[in-house]
């Protein structure tokens, strides 16, 4: 089983971000739910269900969940070889159904920097979520103003530095895997509140109008570089500098964007537009599904790639 594990501050669409992935998941297993399965417990499908409700009533989540106390855990199935758009070379046949695990969790600069010193007493569950070799980092796009004076500060300079220690650490504890397999971290970058970019900075990286699901290819991965370059540049030299050392690889990147349809409400305030879910009924949010589709889709690319992963381990 793999595992990924979701990192972002506070205020970063974290919940929000997690119940959108939560709404895939429930379309997904409408759609095409022969190849694809869902599980969680019961804790975890009570707080999914909890965010989701108050995505459908159209309203922001206003979920002050702790992750570090009440972590998410919920597992993706997806059935070898009957998932066409999730093929590939070498993936079995068998008609089994691979898994992936993924973990949601805060991060904060205080706790990356004790855990960062005293890693050697760390509990066992929490030495299995740092082994994640797949790493999902929000970036919020409404702090992506445009550029400044190199003598003022950035919005995301914490953030930055923050996210790099973060995935040093991880690196760390991949780096030690018996498995040469599982020495490589995989970073899959989501650019969270992308509706809430600001128009200086789309026309500043020229990014094209439309959903991503519709820009040429490669123009997510180019935009997603420039932004490292610009707003996340420790981030960036640690990806370039980690390449092979410490007994661990990473991966090249990949930009996924997650924005949602806002509509007028009440008093003045913005509501979140829904759409109906044809042909199981009900409501959903208005959210690019393709991004979510898609970032679900490479997770079982990974899945099929990775060997098992042991919780016991």
């Amino acid at each position: 089983m793999g595992s990924a594990l979701v990192v972002g501050d506070r205020g970063f669409g974290l919940t929000t971000f997690v119940g959108l992935l939560y709404a895939a998941q429930l379309r997904l297993g409408t759609e095409e739910g022969d190849e694809f399965r869902f599980s969680a417990d019961r804790e975890t499908i009570r707080q999914l269900e909890g965010i989701y409700g108050e995505l459908v009533a159209g309203r922001f989540p206003e979920w002050d969940a702790d992750w570090d106390t009440h972590p998410l855990s919920f597992v993706f199935g997806f059935r070898s070889g009957r998932f066409p758009r999730l093929g590939g070379p070498g993936i079995r046949h068998d008609g089994g159904f691979d898994s992936f695990r993924v973990q949601v969790g805060g991060i904060s600069v205080e706790s990356v920097a004790e855990l960062a010193e005293h890693d050697a007493i760390l509990e066992n569950s929490t030495r299995r979520l740092f082994q994640s070799p797949v790493v999902l980092p929000l970036v919020d796009a409404s702090r992506l103003l445009p550029s400044r004076p190199e003598a003022e500060r950035h919005p995301l300079e914490r953030y930055d530095r923050m996210l790099a220690a973060t995935l040093d650490l991880l690196g760390r504890f991949v780096s030690t895997s018996p498995d040469r397999k599982l020495r490589t971290l995989y970073p899959m970058f989501v650019v969270t509140k992308f509706d809430q970019c600001p128009p200086e900075t789309l026309e500043q990286f020229r990014i094209p109008p439309g959903i991503p699901a519709s820009w040429p290819s490669g123009t997510r991965e180019a935009v997603g570089e420039s932004l490292l370059t610009s707003y996340l540049p420790e981030t960036l030299r640690l990806l370039q500098k980690a390449k092979g050392r410490g007994g661990h690889k990473i991966a090249l990147p990949r930009w996924f964007y997650s924005s949602l349809q806002l509509v007028p409400g009440p008093e003045g305030r913005v509501r979140i537009a829904r759409r109906s879910r044809i042909p199981a009924g009900g409501w959903e949010p208005e959210y690019p599904f393709e991004e979510y589709r898609l970032l679900i889709h490479q997770l079982a690319t990974l899945a099929h790639r990775l060997p098992s992963w042991d919780e016991g381990s």
